[in-house]
């Protein structure tokens, strides 16, 4: 009986530690295979470096190279993260970090239904739910992303509030919003159902702050502190554009709808007042950011990763409003609908069987090589996913391909070549031409990025300084635009 009493004691700790050594295992190989890309695992872990040298967090590999990462996102949990790279300055920390972060808020969600006095099999299966949340783990295996934070962030706000512990409530409730510009919408939201459902005077409080921080960032922040303005508004405005047919109008958006509600048993719309935080994080994509953020309309990257404890908090209140549905057969059936979801999207944690996965390519062991003879502190340009493995420097570039026009003498024979472009004048270059590579890690397809390579050396704008198989590290003579 006590072996028993110990073992449910602690379950739930070791469900989350396996979750964090499958998130983690995951990343990292990715990561090391040369999977990751500047584009975020790169600028991120860039602006982490910059933060714990105590540096303005100027990301010089986004697309207008030398501009303040707060003057895109603000996104403050990349500073309070930072003093972690005194102890492992590299990117793998970073991924780690997140993964952690993620994983242990499942047991916010496991405590909330333990405080809604829920069945222990839902308990359990409700956080288990949580982290295979086809959100979650999209998130987790796609680099790393302020938004992931916030989750985290969000499912303790959620579960503070809910048990009456004020100075934790509003301590997560400013590590929320402050991680990710759009975070105090959901807050305001989550608020404002909490109020209605309870008439506690708190709710207000957390409900007019999140107004507040809304105000100042996108009313005041942004507009006229920041050129140019937020940079992901609608091109007419953040407020225009604002058709209700754009929340249903692709096959991607509907699918988004059904996988949500489908991971969670669709239990969720029986209580539809708790989808109003959901719909509110669904909109802030679909409605004000449609035009700006296109990869945020459908299921993949980590956009959705914020519906987690949104649905979880859901089907919670659901569970606990129908008596009947606190049982062991709820339970089983939820754990149902959540394998139902991995099995159809074929999510990231079925990776681990593959063999593919878990196969380096002769690519990683030729990049590897080059790489052993890039000086620590030279200025850099390289290919995407190349990018988050030399990111830690002050001056490092994307390459970005492009197309010349040549009067005479062009490298390629017509008048039209195709190109690079980069910023400044980094001393060197390191790019890799496997056909392992494609469009995601070159951001071209891999034929007129081979012939743009070419031209370079024709027009000795690059030089050989070491090659490894398909992976050259050129010494950078001049800017091609030059």
């Amino acid at each position: 009986m006590k072996l028993f009493r110990f073992f449910q004691k602690y379950l739930p700790y070791f469900i989350c530690l396996v979750f964090i050594i499958a998130f983690s295992t995951l990343s990292i190989i990715r990561h090391n295979h040369y999977e990751s890309y500047g584009f975020d695992l790169g600028i991120n872990d860039q602006v982490v470096w910059e933060y714990s040298k105590f540096r303005e967090p100027v990301t010089t590999i986004d697309h207008a190279a030398f501009e303040s990462k707060l003057d895109i996102h603000i996104e403050l949990v990349y500073a309070l993260i930072s003093p972690f790279y005194w102890i492992w300055s590299d990117p793998r920390m970073l991924l780690l970090l997140e993964v952690v972060f993620v994983c242990t808020s499942g047991l916010a969600i496991y405590l909330l239904a333990k405080k809604y006095k829920l069945h222990e099999w839902l308990q359990i299966v409700l956080l288990i739910s949580y982290l295979m949340f086809y959100g979650v783990q999209n998130a987790l295996w796609f680099d790393v992303h302020s938004a992931t934070f916030a989750t985290a962030f969000l499912a303790w706000f959620i579960y503070f509030l809910i048990s009456g512990k004020k100075k934790l409530t509003i301590l997560f409730f400013v590590l929320a919003i402050t991680a990710k510009e759009n975070i105090a919408g959901l807050t305001f939201l989550i608020s404002v159902v909490y109020f209605i459902t309870t008439r506690k005077k708190i709710a207000i409080a957390y409900a007019l702050s999140s107004i507040a921080y809304l105000g100042f960032v996108f009313g005041v922040y942004f507009p006229f502190l920041v050129e140019g303005g937020y940079k992901f508004a609608n091109s007419n405005g953040l407020l225009t554009k604002l058709d209700p047919a754009l929340m249903f109008n692709s096959i991607e958006k509907r699918h988004v709808y059904l996988y949500t509600l489908l991971s969670n048993g669709f239990l969720p719309l029986l209580n539809p007042l708790y989808l109003i935080p959901p719909l509110g994080d669904l909109a802030s994509y679909f409605l004000l950011a449609q035009n700006k953020v296109s990869g945020a309309q459908g299921l993949f990257l980590h956009y959705r990763v914020t519906l987690a404890p949104l649905m979880s908090f859901a089907t919670i209140a659901t569970i606990a409003k129908y008596k009947k549905l606190n049982s062991k057969k709820i339970a089983l059936y939820l754990l149902f609908c959540i394998l139902l979801a991995q099995y159809l999207l074929h999510l990231p944690l079925s990776y681990l069987s593959k063999s593919w996965f878990w196969t380096e390519t002769p690519a990683v062991k030729n990049i590897n090589t080059v790489l052993e003879h890039l000086p620590k502190d030279a200025s850099v340009v390289a290919q995407d996913n190349i990018l988050p493995h030399v990111s830690q420097r002050e001056k490092i570039y994307m390459l970005w391909p492009n197309q010349k026009d040549f009067e005479e003498n062009s490298p390629c024979g017509e008048p039209t070549c195709d190109w690079f472009r980069w910023f400044k004048n980094p001393e060197y270059m390191v790019v890799d031409t496997s056909n392992h590579w494609d469009i995601r890690h070159l951001v071209t397809e891999r034929d007129p990025y081979i012939r743009g390579i070419k031209n370079l050396e024709k027009e000795k704008v690059i030089s050989v300084y070491k090659r490894s198989g398909t992976a050259t590290l050129y010494k950078v003579n001049r800017n091609p635009e030059e």
